[in-house]
């Protein structure tokens, strides 16, 4: 028996540790950035490399959002971003109820076809998009962006979505419907409240699809008003002829804090979507 619990003990304590130790890797780049982004110029670089600056400055942030386009950049991807969150909540939202409750001629092939299209890689329709933009008169436009990460965004959620509805009960509705509410105040009213933690996931996932996207911004965007963050901050390397790292480090830490605030916000929401979901008789 002792030997047991000795055994079970010895198992939990190497679980633990190799938790702590993945954690610790994981951690490491995002605990470096901001030891960076807090050191003078000539401590960045040294042959020892210390994890606690010598002398901390709040400079690197000071010069970054006062000298530079940071502020823009940081602007516009909170722009793109929550609207290309909005319009895919909503739009999926109606897409997947309408796969999930109505039977109409081809909506097998149009499920596949959402299908199909999400396995497309990005890079392959970085050409064709621009393109189609360019005649549009799109290119350097926000529009632009928002169109480019809502197709890719709409196809996950449109599924996620269909997934969770079709988890509800019918009966549910056909109730509502009977007490006098319309198709669209049974969705709003009783579907959606109980496919909460679909919501959430597609709300996260257009959002960090959004906000992290390089390869469409790059594309499109020309000038430093329309410039999204990753772009502005790759395009940092260089300017003026040096490279701030303080500054750029700096600038990387900002940009995780939304991300983390809006999952650290929407996780509480996530949880209780999960617990509270259940139909009561």
């Amino acid at each position: 028996m002792i030997g047991n619990r000795r055994t079970k003990r010895l198992k939990t304590a190497g679980v633990y540790l190799g938790l702590i130790a993945f954690s610790a890797v994981l951690l490491f780049p995002f605990l470096w950035m901001i030891s960076t982004s807090l050191k003078p110029d000539h401590e960045v670089f040294t042959q020892v490399p210390r994890w606690i600056p010598q002398e901390p400055t709040l400079d690197n942030y000071r010069n970054l959002l006062t000298r530079t386009s940071y502020p823009t950049y940081f602007r516009n991807s909170i722009l793109v971003s929550v609207i290309t969150t909005l319009a895919a909540v909503v739009i999926a939202s109606f897409a997947g109820y309408s796969l999930s409750r109505f039977r109409f001629r081809g909506r097998r092939g149009v499920g596949i076809l959402i299908l199909v299209v999400q396995m497309f890689p990005a890079v392959l329709l970085v050409i064709p998009l621009f393109t189609l933009m360019q005649q549009l008169g799109l290119l350097n436009t926000h529009l632009s962006l928002i169109i480019a990460y809502g197709t890719f965004a709409l196809p996950f959620s449109t599924w996620m979505l269909k997934g969770y509805f079709d988890t509800i009960p019918t009966a549910l509705e056909e109730s509502a419907l009977i007490d006098g509410c319309t198709r669209t105040q049974a969705l709003r009213q009783i579907v959606l409240p109980l496919a909460a933690p679909g919501l959430v996931t597609v709300a996260l996932f257009s959002f960090v699809l959004a906000w992290q996207e390089y390869l469409f911004a790059l594309a499109f965007t020309r000038t430093e008003p329309m410039r999204t963050l990753t772009v502005g901050l790759a395009l940092m390397q260089g300017q003026h002829g040096r490279i701030s790292w303080g500054e750029i480090m700096a600038g990387a830490f900002i940009a995780c804090i939304p991300a983390v605030l809006i999952f650290t916000f929407l996780q509480r929401y996530l949880v209780q979507g999960f617990t509270q979901g259940a139909v009561k008789g």
